[in-house]
């Protein structure tokens, strides 16, 4: 049986449900988990929840929680990294600090200073768990969870030995849409072509059994606005809502459809996120700090309540989440494909080689695979290769130790466009000092 290693162990956000859907395949269940993470409380109610799941499956799965990352780490099969360096105490100055600089982050976790920022502090951190895979555990594959998922996959891909993917949800919100759109029974009648960076994708071809999706939407958008033709706000998995509004321009300056999760993908634009007057225009949502630590206590209070009590009917089916799809392919030696972040080998080739882009990804016995897109529409493609840019330069900087390259990225952020170089700099340093308990690479 694999050893699957869970670095995050004690996140109450992705452990529970990452680990039900592994106890929930066959071939996979009798497991050994490892929650590894610096916070042994926080895993070991994981642990607490777990083990009475485990009894409540029949299973033989064994869960370990430990703050040791030699043991932890010892002839790991699978790695699955759920870490957030500096947790939300260090997220709120990414947030904080942007805002006297008129840049109002959704999220705060991908893309502008806030993931500027967010990537710089756990630089040294990723850097750390792959020297020490690598260490203890040569040739394991590799599973990232952690966001800014681009520069962080990127991190890891660099200096890994094994097999490297970056895992994210967003498509299965486009899928949704389209499956309960089209009435389809399930995502089996749903085809699609798509390409991107993680928050950043877009879908260029679609079929809903024999509908032409793409064609059809544009038909539809000439007489009603996207959010209109999904009449109710989309709620993402944490919980937070997003109208569409975003979505729907996007759609129709480019004719394709873009990522439906508007909070990420406004993101990616100043002319969104530098004026509050544009952000209620856009009915864009923004999540507080207070929001965020609001739904870690309330996950948390769940996770005790199962404990003392009974455990919802959800945690015995399996989720939409991947990381359990592509560990039972590689593991027991089937065929596996679905999206995935990996660097650009020419799947997207109007894109920088190297870049961490979003596609479809084969996963079997060889390891990860990532499958041939093509040329994304010029208009995208314009869209994106800045970012591209950004990010792998962000990611060069630290490990050049090298800061003023790292604020030439920050300079090249198309969110800090509004910014004059003293200012954008000045923005940097400020974030650089707030994390500077977490910076070594400078």
């Amino acid at each position: 049986m694999p050893k699957i290693v869970i670095v995050g162990g004690g996140s109450n956000a992705w452990v529970p449900n990452i680990v039900k859907d592994i106890l929930l395949t066959e071939g996979l269940s009798g497991g050994e988990f490892v929650l590894y993470d610096i916070n042994k409380k926080a895993s070991d109610l994981c642990k607490a929840f777990l083990d009475k799941l485990i009894k409540k499956l029949g299973v033989k799965a064994k869960i370990i929680s430990t703050d040791n990352q030699a043991a932890a780490f010892k002839n790991g099969d699978y790695f699955i990294i759920t870490i957030s360096t500096g947790g939300l105490d260090a997220m709120s100055h990414d947030l904080a600090i942007p805002e006297k600089y008129s840049i109002y982050h959704t999220v705060g976790d991908t893309s502008g200073p806030g993931g500027w920022a967010r990537t710089i502090r756990n630089f040294d951190v990723f850097v750390g768990l792959a020297e020490a895979i690598n260490k203890y555990a040569p040739g394991a594959m590799v599973l990232n969870y952690t966001n800014p998922m681009i520069t962080l996959t990127d991190v890891l891909s660099r200096l890994c030995e094994g097999p490297v993917v970056g895992l994210c949800h967003g498509l299965f919100e486009n899928l949704h849409f389209i499956k309960e759109f089209y009435k389809l029974d399930s995502e089996e009648n749903i085809a699609v072509k798509y390409a991107g960076l993680n928050h950043f994708f877009w879908i260029t071809e679609a079929h809903a059994g024999k509908t032409d999706v793409i064609t059809d939407l544009r038909k539809r958008l000439e007489k009603k606005s996207l959010s209109k033709l999904i009449s109710t706000a989309h709620h993402d998995p944490m919980g937070y809502s997003s109208e569409r509004d975003v979505a729907d321009e996007l759609f129709r300056a480019t004719n394709v459809m873009p990522y439906l999760g508007d909070r990420h993908t406004c993101e990616y634009f100043s002319w969104f996120i530098t004026g509050k007057s544009n952000m209620k225009k856009y009915r864009i949502k923004r999540t507080s700090i207070q929001q965020r630590r609001d739904s870690f206590n309330k996950r948390q209070e769940e996770l005790k309540n199962m404990i003392n009590g009974e455990i919802p009917e959800f945690y015995f089916t399996r989720s939409r989440e991947t990381a359990t799809d592509i560990i039972s392919a590689h593991y027991l030696g089937k065929t596996f494909i679905d999206v995935g972040n990996t660097p650009n080998q020419g799947q997207v080739a109007n894109l920088p080689m190297g870049a961490i882009v979003e596609t479809a990804v084969r996963v079997d016995r060889n390891g990860i695979t990532p499958i041939m897109f093509g040329d994304l529409p010029e208009v995208v493609a314009g869209m994106i290769e800045p970012w591209t840019r950004v990010f792998g330069m962000t990611v060069d900087a630290c490990f050049a130790g090298d800061k003023n390259m790292a604020l030439n990225a920050l300079r090249l952020d198309p969110v800090c466009s509004h910014l004059n170089t003293k200012q954008t700099n000045e923005l940097g340093m400020r974030l650089l000092d707030a994390h500077k308990n977490f910076v070594k690479c400078f």
